[in-house]
C-alpha cells in the first residue's frame, strides 16, 4: 500500500491508498480522474479523494461526494489545489468537505470552516457588497433569500454575489444561515435605518472619477446623478450642466465608438460620473435617476451647506 500524508489545520495526517478490493462500485472514469485514500482525523475514518488533474467544479465534487458516501458509508473529503475565494464558497454552499492546500479545510467534525491563516476583515465594502446592501434597503427585501435567489436579482455573476455577501458577513452586517444541507440563506442582523447607520463606516463613494465633455452622441439614456439628481429628490435648483452616470464599461464603450465629444477633466456642457457599480434598480429596468442612498454617498465630499442640508433631508425622510 502506498502511504502519504497531508497537513490539516497544522496536524499531519497519514493517508493510505485505498486497495483495489475496496474500490468496488467506482467506475472507470472516476478511477482515471481521482486517487482514493483512507485516513483518520480526530478519530473519524474519512475517504480522501484527490484529483489527478485540476480541481473539478464544485458541482461535480458534490455529485461525486454524494455517490461515494452512499457507496462506502464514509464522509468524503476532496484534496484540492489552491483556488479562488468564490470556489471555496461554492464548495461550502454545496456542503462539500475539502482541504485546499494547508490554509483551508471544511470537514465533517468542524462546525465552521477553519483557517490556518487569519483572513483580514475588510475596512470598506466592495462595490458588489454595497450594491447588494443598497438593493436590500431600497429596492427589495432579500432577508431570508438564498444566495442563488439573490444572484438572480443582481447584475452580477453568482460568484461575484457570493463574494459580495461574504464581505457583508465579514464586517458583521449579515450572516449566512443554513437552509438545508446544500444551501444557505442571508440574515441581516439589523434592518432599515439602523442597518444603514451600522454600515456607515464601511460604505464607499460610488463615484470613481468625473469627466467633462461637450456632447454625447448616443441613443441610450443614462441616469442623471450629481446636483441634478439631488434637485430631483429635493427642493434644490438644477445645474445648467447635464449630469450623467456611467459604469466604467459604458464609459469605455462610449470612448471607443466616438460617442463622447471632447472628453476632458476640466469643463464641459456634460458632467459624466463614472461609477464603481451600476445604478441600483431592478434588473432590466430603465431609470432616470441614480438611487437616493448612492446619491447621498456620492455627495458626501461636497462642502456646500445646501447640499449637506438636502442630503440629510433625504436620509431623514427615506421610507426605511
Amino acid at each position: 500500500m502506498t502511504e502519504s500524508h497531508i497537513n490539516i489545520l497544522g496536524k499531519t495526517i497519514e493517508l493510505v491508498k485505498r486497495p483495489t478490493d475496496k474500490l468496488k462500485g467506482i467506475n472507470m472514469g472516476e478511477k482515471l480522474t481521482f486517487d482514493f485514500l483512507d485516513g483518520l482525523f480526530r478519530g473519524e475514518e474519512l475517504l480522501f479523494v484527490k484529483p489527478k488533474g485540476g480541481n473539478p467544479t464544485p458541482r461535480k465534487c458534490a455529485l461525486v461526494s454524494e455517490r461515494l458516501m452512499q457507496l462506502f458509508g464514509l464522509p468524503v473529503v476532496f484534496i484540492l489545489q489552491p483556488g479562488p475565494g468564490y470556489e471555496r464558497q461554492r464548495l461550502l454552499e454545496k456542503d462539500v468537505y475539502f482541504i485546499m492546500s494547508d490554509k483551508y479545510a471544511n470537514l465533517p467534525m468542524l462546525v465552521v470552516m477553519e483557517k490556518v491563516t487569519t483572513r483580514k476583515i475588510p475596512e470598506r465594502l466592495t462595490p458588489v457588497a454595497q450594491y447588494i446592501l443598497l438593493y436590500h434597503l431600497e429596492i427589495e427585501n432579500i432577508e431570508g433569500k438564498s444566495i442563488k435567489a439573490i444572484a438572480s436579482l443582481m447584475p452580477y455573476s453568482y460568484e461575484s454575489v457570493s463574494i459580495g455577501l461574504t464581505c457583508l458577513a465579514d464586517v458583521g452586517l449579515c450572516e449566512k444561515v443554513p437552509i438545508d444541507t446544500r444551501s444557505k440563506a442571508i440574515h441581516f442582523k439589523s434592518a432599515g435605518k439602523l442597518l444603514w447607520e451600522e454600515a456607515g463606516k464601511y460604505l464607499i463613494d460610488p463615484v470613481d472619477r468625473k469627466i467633462y465633455c461637450d456632447g454625447l452622441n448616443v441613443e441610450k439614456e443614462f441616469p442623471e446623478c450629481g446636483i441634478n439628481a439631488l434637485a430631483h429628490y429635493s427642493m434644490l435648483n438644477r445645474d445648467p450642466e447635464k449630469w450623467l452616470m456611467m459604469t466604467a464599461g459604458e464609459y469605455r464603450q462610449s470612448i471607443d465608438d466616438g460617442s463622447i465629444i471632447n472628453s476632458n477633466e476640466l469643463d464641459g456642457d456634460i458632467i459624466i460620473e463614472i461609477w464603481k457599480y451600476p445604478v441600483v434598480s431592478r434588473r432590466d429596468t430603465t431609470v432616470e435617476w441614480v438611487d437616493p442612498l448612492s446619491l447621498v454617498l456620492s455627495l458626501k465630499k461636497d462642502d456646500d451647506p445646501r447640499v449637506e442640508e438636502e442630503t440629510e433631508h433625504i436620509i431623514n425622510n427615506f421610507k426605511w
